[in-house]
């Protein structure tokens, strides 16, 4: 077993492939990001506007290949902010981790991106620690998320 493979949560290394979604205007932080997410054994997909990340989130859901998390640069110029994105991408999979991306956090915009939905939030330049790190605690806490929501709707039902 590789080691990117080890840092896995368990329920998603049985799984066939985890698709990380990485969403900024600069091509070489595309580039790079995806790099880094492909050394942790991630299929990476790339996107350098807001709406060709919900294109790309739709297509998923259309074809049963699901994006496992996004990673989203709150910064844009000429298109919509990472806060627009974030309403978008939830209207069209509400269980879908996001974690917001951006070179420009200062500590009370950390607090705001986690109360208004992003998962958690990574500062740029990211490296191969710290990436890996992000998309695995967003799986689990999406994994966390959607376990009790089932068990919510489950009582309701009853």
């Amino acid at each position: 077993m590789s080691h990117s493979t080890q840092l896995l949560p368990r329920e998603f290394s049985t799984r066939a492939t985890v698709r990380v979604l990485i969403v900024d205007d600069e091509p070489h932080v595309l580039a790079v990001g995806k790099a880094v997410l492909e050394a942790h054994c991630f299929e990476t997909l790339a996107a350098r506007s807001g709406e060709e990340a919900l294109a790309i989130v739709r297509r998923g859901i259309e074809d049963g290949q699901r994006v496992t998390v996004a990673i989203l640069d709150l910064t844009m110029p000429g298109g919509a902010s990472g806060f627009e994105v974030l309403e978008w991408l939830r209207a069209c999979d509400p269980e879908l981790p996001v974690i917001a991306c951006s070179g420009y956090f200062q500590e009370d915009v950390r607090e705001l991106c986690q109360a208004i939905g992003f998962i958690d939030v990574l500062h740029k330049p990211f490296n191969l620690e710290t990436l890996g790190v992000s998309v695995r605690r967003a799986m689990a806490q999406g994994n966390e998320a959607a376990a009790l929501e089932t068990t919510l709707n489950h009582d309701a039902a009853s």
